[in-house]
């Protein structure tokens, strides 16, 4: 399992400088960081061509990887103007996630994954030509069409995993009942081809007991922390022989960035440890 990428979304950063983000990943003990692509970040939609370049370079200057691109490209965006597929390629982007499918309430859902899929379908012939991946991150909320990883698999079975592929998120699923990680992960097989790294936990207000969710709300947590079994999840990415992009997703301490590094820092130590000794104890077998 030392194939895999220990990335950053760092979403939180946001204010630090390419070089000071450089310094957070090393500080928190990654190997790579996400090419986050969005107004207000370091690459810029309109500007995508020129701020790769420039941000790959810095992050390069440390040895820090950057392989895995976050953004909100959908299918149809690409097929009007592929130019973001070629500049991730052309700066040594291996994959990247992709826009979300929202939910329409009022429509059948059988045929809202019908088109899903249809989508999927174009996604992977989009990003052959470049040989780059598409992922679908499996997220929480009303309007999300996928919520759970057998509905993210349904949108990808038989199509080449080498172009699309889908990322389970515990941390996500965690806010909709969350998932047989053992059968989920198995499922996937090849189109596992990175994981959320976040996780939630339980919090109990006795003085809402009276209310419909009877007291009870769930919170971002460190993985440490959390409800999560990282061990039964870590197993099972060693079954499948699991490659991809562990992606670190600090959603807790956001507004506290004092409190966010030291967590990081701990949630990253946690989770290696976690990986090293499922694997160590797979290879004593």
């Amino acid at each position: 399992m030392k194939e895999m990428t220990y990335s950053l979304f760092p979403k939180f950063f946001q204010n630090c400088t390419a070089d000071q983000l450089a310094e957070v990943v090393l500080d928190c003990g990654l190997d790579a960081v996400d090419l986050v692509v969005r107004d207000g970040f370091w690459v810029t939609p309109d500007h995508m061509a020129a701020e790769t370049a420039s941000f790959v370079k810095a992050m390069h200057r440390r040895n820090i990887k950057v392989e895995f691109a976050t953004t909100s490209f959908s299918p149809d965006q690409l097929a009007e103007d592929d130019t973001p597929l070629r500049v991730m390629a052309d700066h040594g982007i291996r994959s990247f996630r992709m826009s979300y499918f929202t939910y329409t309430e009022h429509e059948d859902l059988f045929a809202q994954m019908e088109k899903a899929r249809a989508q999927m379908h174009r996604m992977a012939e989009l990003c052959g030509k470049f040989k780059i991946k598409a992922v679908y991150q499996v997220h929480h909320g009303n309007r999300m069409l996928v919520q759970h990883t057998y509905e993210a698999l349904a949108l990808v079975q038989g199509l080449p995993a080498e172009y699309v592929g889908i990322m389970p998120d515990p941390g996500n699923q965690f806010h909709e009942g969350s998932d047989n990680w053992n059968k989920a992960i198995a499922g996937l097989g090849a189109y596992a081809a990175a994981v959320g790294v976040k996780d939630g936990l339980y919090r109990y207000r006795p003085e809402d007991a009276a209310l419909p969710n009877k007291g009870w709300t769930k919170s971002w947590a460190p993985c440490q922390e959390g409800v999560t079994n990282w061990t039964v999840i870590a197993r099972a990415l060693h079954k499948v022989k699991f490659r991809g992009v562990l992606n670190f997703q600090p959603f807790y301490c956001s507004d506290r960035p004092d409190l966010l590094i030291p967590a990081l820092q701990e949630e990253v130590r946690y989770i290696r440890q976690v990986m090293e000794q499922t694997e160590a104890a797979d290879e004593a077998v």
